[in-house]
Protein backbone atom coordinates (compact mmCIF):
# COMPACT_ATOMS: atom_id res chain seq x y z
CA UNK A 1 0.00 0.00 0.00
CA UNK A 2 3.21 2.57 1.12
CA UNK A 3 5.03 1.50 -1.67
CA UNK A 4 1.82 2.18 -4.27
CA UNK A 5 1.23 5.84 -2.59
CA UNK A 6 5.36 6.36 -2.63
CA UNK A 7 5.75 5.99 -6.12
CA UNK A 8 2.30 7.54 -7.49
CA UNK A 9 3.78 10.93 -5.46
CA UNK A 10 6.91 10.35 -6.56
CA UNK A 11 5.79 10.35 -10.30
CA UNK A 12 2.92 13.05 -9.74
CA UNK A 13 5.25 16.10 -10.24
CA UNK A 14 6.00 14.93 -13.63
CA UNK A 15 2.57 14.29 -14.77
CA UNK A 16 1.66 18.19 -13.34
CA UNK A 17 4.55 19.17 -15.27
CA UNK A 18 1.81 19.27 -18.53
CA UNK A 19 -0.15 22.22 -16.16
CA UNK A 20 3.11 24.37 -15.58
CA UNK A 21 3.84 25.51 -19.17
CA UNK A 22 4.29 28.68 -19.61
CA UNK A 23 2.77 30.92 -22.91
CA UNK A 24 4.79 34.08 -23.39
CA UNK A 25 3.01 35.23 -26.12
CA UNK A 26 3.51 35.50 -29.96
CA UNK A 27 7.21 35.93 -31.24
CA UNK A 28 7.10 39.56 -30.38
CA UNK A 29 7.42 38.89 -26.70
CA UNK A 30 10.34 37.79 -25.51
CA UNK A 31 10.27 35.42 -22.32
CA UNK A 32 12.41 36.12 -19.18
CA UNK A 33 16.15 34.81 -18.42
CA UNK A 34 16.44 33.52 -15.34
CA UNK A 35 19.59 34.12 -13.50
CA UNK A 36 22.58 31.74 -13.17
CA UNK A 37 21.54 30.72 -9.64
CA UNK A 38 17.74 30.70 -10.84
CA UNK A 39 19.31 28.43 -14.01
CA UNK A 40 21.15 26.59 -12.10
CA UNK A 41 18.70 25.42 -9.27
CA UNK A 42 16.03 25.38 -11.66
CA UNK A 43 18.14 22.70 -14.40
CA UNK A 44 18.85 20.72 -10.54
CA UNK A 45 15.02 20.73 -9.58
CA UNK A 46 14.25 19.38 -13.58
CA UNK A 47 16.26 16.78 -13.29
CA UNK A 48 15.82 15.45 -10.25
CA UNK A 49 11.83 15.95 -10.80
CA UNK A 50 12.56 13.90 -14.15
CA UNK A 51 15.29 11.04 -12.82
CA UNK A 52 13.83 10.36 -9.22
CA UNK A 53 10.73 7.69 -10.99
CA UNK A 54 14.46 5.55 -12.74
CA UNK A 55 16.36 5.57 -9.58
CA UNK A 56 13.40 4.38 -8.12
CA UNK A 57 12.75 1.79 -10.46
CA UNK A 58 16.45 0.28 -10.32
CA UNK A 59 16.66 0.47 -6.57
CA UNK A 60 13.23 -1.70 -6.29
CA UNK A 61 14.11 -4.07 -9.31
CA UNK A 62 17.99 -4.22 -7.98
CA UNK A 63 18.42 -3.36 -4.14
CA UNK A 64 14.53 -3.49 -3.20
CA UNK A 65 15.79 -3.65 0.91
CA UNK A 66 17.82 -0.08 0.40
CA UNK A 67 14.55 1.55 -1.20
CA UNK A 68 12.55 2.91 1.61
CA UNK A 69 15.39 4.72 3.05
CA UNK A 70 17.03 5.56 -0.47
CA UNK A 71 13.85 6.35 -2.27
CA UNK A 72 12.91 8.80 1.12
CA UNK A 73 16.12 10.48 0.58
CA UNK A 74 15.83 11.01 -2.97
CA UNK A 75 12.90 12.31 -2.70
CA UNK A 76 13.65 14.59 0.15
CA UNK A 77 16.08 15.81 -2.04
CA UNK A 78 13.78 16.94 -4.95
CA UNK A 79 11.48 18.64 -2.04
CA UNK A 80 14.28 20.60 -1.19
CA UNK A 81 15.31 21.29 -4.52
CA UNK A 82 11.66 22.82 -5.14
CA UNK A 83 11.60 25.12 -2.30
CA UNK A 84 15.01 26.25 -3.84
CA UNK A 85 13.81 26.91 -7.05
CA UNK A 86 10.04 28.55 -5.64
CA UNK A 87 12.83 30.90 -2.81
CA UNK A 88 15.05 32.24 -6.22
CA UNK A 89 12.40 32.10 -8.48
CA UNK A 90 9.24 33.02 -7.17
CA UNK A 91 5.72 31.57 -7.50
CA UNK A 92 5.73 32.78 -11.31
CA UNK A 93 7.78 30.06 -12.83
CA UNK A 94 5.48 27.04 -11.08
CA UNK A 95 2.03 28.11 -11.30
CA UNK A 96 -1.21 27.40 -9.02
CA UNK A 97 0.32 23.76 -9.18
CA UNK A 98 3.27 24.51 -6.68
CA UNK A 99 1.37 23.66 -3.80
CA UNK A 100 0.14 20.31 -4.96
CA UNK A 101 3.41 19.21 -6.13
CA UNK A 102 5.30 19.82 -2.41
CA UNK A 103 2.56 18.08 -1.13
CA UNK A 104 3.28 14.93 -3.45
CA UNK A 105 7.07 15.14 -2.59
CA UNK A 106 6.07 15.51 1.30
CA UNK A 107 3.85 12.45 0.46
CA UNK A 108 6.73 10.26 -1.02
CA UNK A 109 8.87 11.18 1.42
CA UNK A 110 6.55 9.77 4.53
CA UNK A 111 5.41 7.25 2.44
CA UNK A 112 8.95 5.78 1.95
CA UNK A 113 9.73 5.88 5.44
CA UNK A 114 6.42 3.76 5.74
CA UNK A 115 7.30 0.76 3.49
CA UNK A 116 8.77 -1.93 4.24
CA UNK A 117 11.83 -3.58 2.82
CA UNK A 118 10.96 -6.32 0.59
CA UNK A 119 12.64 -9.39 -1.40
CA UNK A 120 14.74 -8.61 -4.79
CA UNK A 121 13.15 -9.48 -7.27
CA UNK A 122 13.86 -12.92 -9.49
CA UNK A 123 16.47 -11.73 -11.91
CA UNK A 124 14.73 -12.47 -14.86
CA UNK A 125 12.10 -9.54 -13.87
CA UNK A 126 14.18 -7.65 -12.97
CA UNK A 127 16.32 -7.50 -16.66
CA UNK A 128 12.66 -7.17 -18.12
CA UNK A 129 11.59 -4.20 -16.27
CA UNK A 130 14.60 -2.64 -16.41
CA UNK A 131 14.63 -3.13 -20.68
CA UNK A 132 10.97 -1.49 -20.23
CA UNK A 133 12.23 1.87 -18.29
CA UNK A 134 15.23 1.86 -20.13
CA UNK A 135 13.86 1.66 -23.29
CA UNK A 136 11.39 4.05 -22.26
CA UNK A 137 13.95 6.50 -21.22
CA UNK A 138 16.09 6.39 -24.40
CA UNK A 139 12.77 7.13 -26.25
CA UNK A 140 12.10 10.10 -24.25
CA UNK A 141 16.19 10.82 -24.62
CA UNK A 142 15.85 10.57 -28.55
CA UNK A 143 12.84 13.23 -28.78
CA UNK A 144 14.35 15.91 -26.55
CA UNK A 145 17.40 16.17 -28.66
CA UNK A 146 17.53 19.00 -30.59
CA UNK A 147 18.82 17.44 -34.09
CA UNK A 148 16.37 14.23 -33.37
CA UNK A 149 14.57 13.32 -36.66
CA UNK A 150 11.11 12.19 -36.27
CA UNK A 151 10.98 10.65 -39.90
CA UNK A 152 7.61 9.70 -41.31
CA UNK A 153 4.21 10.80 -40.03
CA UNK A 154 0.36 10.67 -40.75
CA UNK A 155 -0.98 13.85 -41.73
CA UNK A 156 -3.88 14.10 -38.69
CA UNK A 157 -6.11 16.43 -38.85
CA UNK A 158 -8.94 18.20 -35.91
CA UNK A 159 -9.42 16.31 -33.13
CA UNK A 160 -6.89 13.46 -34.13
CA UNK A 161 -4.17 15.77 -34.28
CA UNK A 162 -4.56 17.87 -31.31
CA UNK A 163 -4.46 14.16 -29.51
CA UNK A 164 -1.27 13.45 -31.41
CA UNK A 165 -0.37 17.26 -30.50
CA UNK A 166 -0.55 16.35 -26.28
CA UNK A 167 0.83 12.71 -27.33
CA UNK A 168 4.06 14.22 -28.38
CA UNK A 169 3.87 16.85 -25.44
CA UNK A 170 3.89 13.97 -23.39
CA UNK A 171 7.15 12.48 -25.20
CA UNK A 172 9.71 15.48 -23.61
CA UNK A 173 8.00 15.38 -20.09
CA UNK A 174 8.97 12.00 -19.36
CA UNK A 175 5.09 10.69 -19.02
CA UNK A 176 6.00 7.20 -20.04
CA UNK A 177 9.22 7.09 -18.31
CA UNK A 178 7.13 7.51 -15.43
CA UNK A 179 4.55 5.11 -16.31
CA UNK A 180 7.50 2.16 -16.61
CA UNK A 181 8.60 3.35 -13.34
CA UNK A 182 5.21 2.61 -11.78
CA UNK A 183 5.47 -0.54 -13.33
CA UNK A 184 9.11 -1.29 -12.04
CA UNK A 185 8.41 -0.35 -8.64
CA UNK A 186 4.78 -2.50 -8.63
CA UNK A 187 6.74 -5.43 -10.55
CA UNK A 188 5.62 -8.14 -7.73
CA UNK A 189 2.64 -7.17 -8.00
CA UNK A 190 -0.08 -8.51 -10.20
CA UNK A 191 -1.37 -4.95 -11.74
CA UNK A 192 2.39 -4.01 -12.95
CA UNK A 193 1.36 -5.40 -16.14
CA UNK A 194 -1.12 -2.61 -16.58
CA UNK A 195 1.60 -0.24 -17.15
CA UNK A 196 2.32 -2.09 -20.46
CA UNK A 197 -1.26 -1.16 -21.94
CA UNK A 198 0.30 2.69 -21.11
CA UNK A 199 2.79 2.30 -22.98
CA UNK A 200 1.03 0.67 -26.20
CA UNK A 201 -0.52 3.83 -26.27
CA UNK A 202 2.37 5.96 -27.69
CA UNK A 203 3.39 2.87 -30.03
CA UNK A 204 0.15 2.27 -31.82
CA UNK A 205 -1.59 6.05 -31.65
CA UNK A 206 -0.88 6.74 -35.32
CA UNK A 207 -0.70 3.32 -36.60
CA UNK A 208 -4.45 3.24 -34.62
CA UNK A 209 -5.43 7.14 -36.06
CA UNK A 210 -4.12 6.67 -39.51
CA UNK A 211 -6.10 3.60 -39.59
CA UNK A 212 -9.41 5.44 -38.00
CA UNK A 213 -9.33 8.83 -40.21
CA UNK A 214 -8.27 7.84 -43.15
CA UNK A 215 -5.24 10.36 -42.79
CA UNK A 216 -2.15 10.57 -45.27
CA UNK A 217 1.04 9.46 -44.65
CA UNK A 218 4.34 10.06 -46.15
CA UNK A 219 6.04 6.94 -45.19
CA UNK A 220 7.42 3.95 -46.92
CA UNK A 221 5.12 1.24 -44.82
CA UNK A 222 2.67 1.37 -42.39
CA UNK A 223 5.15 -0.39 -40.35
CA UNK A 224 7.02 2.56 -40.12
CA UNK A 225 4.23 4.79 -38.39
CA UNK A 226 4.73 2.28 -35.33
CA UNK A 227 7.17 3.78 -32.58
CA UNK A 228 8.67 0.20 -31.71
CA UNK A 229 11.11 1.21 -28.58
CA UNK A 230 7.74 1.55 -27.21
CA UNK A 231 6.04 -1.33 -28.12
CA UNK A 232 8.56 -3.33 -27.14
CA UNK A 233 8.85 -2.18 -23.74
CA UNK A 234 5.04 -2.25 -23.80
CA UNK A 235 5.16 -5.87 -24.93
CA UNK A 236 7.73 -7.10 -22.02
CA UNK A 237 6.10 -5.24 -19.57
CA UNK A 238 2.37 -6.76 -20.13
CA UNK A 239 4.44 -10.36 -20.52
CA UNK A 240 6.16 -9.39 -17.45
CA UNK A 241 4.08 -12.43 -15.22
CA UNK A 242 3.32 -14.64 -18.08
CA UNK A 243 6.22 -15.55 -19.68
CA UNK A 244 8.83 -16.19 -17.02
CA UNK A 245 8.70 -18.39 -14.19
CA UNK A 246 9.74 -16.28 -10.72
CA UNK A 247 13.10 -17.78 -9.28
CA UNK A 248 14.26 -16.52 -6.31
Amino acid sequence: MFRLLAILAATAPTFLSILMLRDFGGFGHEPPRPDPLELAIGVAYGYATDYLPVLLAFLALWAPRWLPKAGAVAAAVALVLTVSALVVSGTGGFGPQFGSILACQAIAVVAFLRTRPEQRVPWPRAVIWSAVVLLALGQTLARNTPTSDFGCYADMKGTWALAFYHLDTAHGLYYWVSAAAIGAVLSGYRAAPLCGLVLLVPALFEPAAWLLSNAPHNCSSTLELVDWPYLIAGVLALSSRTRLLDRS
